[in-house]
């Protein structure tokens, strides 16, 4: 397959802005987490919280389901899930008719934590994007959807290269 001319200057400043993207949604995040200068009464890091997010509705999910809702790899899921139980967050079992699916929902404390930290997170959405006129925001919306569509077509297509 022959190359494509790339113009690198156009690689180098879109590698420029997405440093720039990743930077505010780590910052989003750290400010989504912490709460005068303590995480939000638990004290995890971003894969537990990652996992914990994974949870859409207060339901029993395989870990195949949680590692796709995640977008991280199985054995990665597992760690994460490990993690959470050990601090009481998640319970997981075998299901009774398939032992060889593990089912994993949310405690009280998970349920609990999960609402705390999809409350802050709401309430930092509000307080940043809050900010931007209606078209703005929908201005953005429309960009991200974009960019979304561009890259699940990369994605897409490098899946289907050898």
């Amino acid at each position: 397959m022959p190359e494509r001319n790339v113009d690198l200057e156009a690689l180098d400043e879109l590698g420029e802005q997405m440093i720039k993207v990743k930077n505010f949604f780590i910052n989003f995040f750290n400010k989504v987490i912490k709460y005068n200068g303590q995480l939000l009464g638990f004290d995890f890091g971003i894969s537990q919280l990652k996992a914990l997010s994974a949870f859409h509705e207060d339901k029993e999910y395989t870990m195949g389901e949680l590692s796709k809702n995640a977008s991280v790899t199985m054995p990665s899921m597992t760690e994460m899930i490990d993690s959470l139980e050990r601090d009481g967050i998640v319970e997981r079992w075998r299901d009774s008719e398939d032992r060889r699916v593990v089912k994993v929902r949310l405690t009280d404390r998970g349920k609990e934590m999960r609402k705390k930290f999809m409350l802050r997170r709401r309430r930092e959405f509000k307080n940043i994007f809050g900010k931007l006129s209606k078209e703005d925001r929908d201005d953005l919306v429309s960009a991200l959807e974009k960019v979304s569509n561009i890259l699940q077509k990369i994605s897409t297509t490098g899946n289907s290269k050898n």
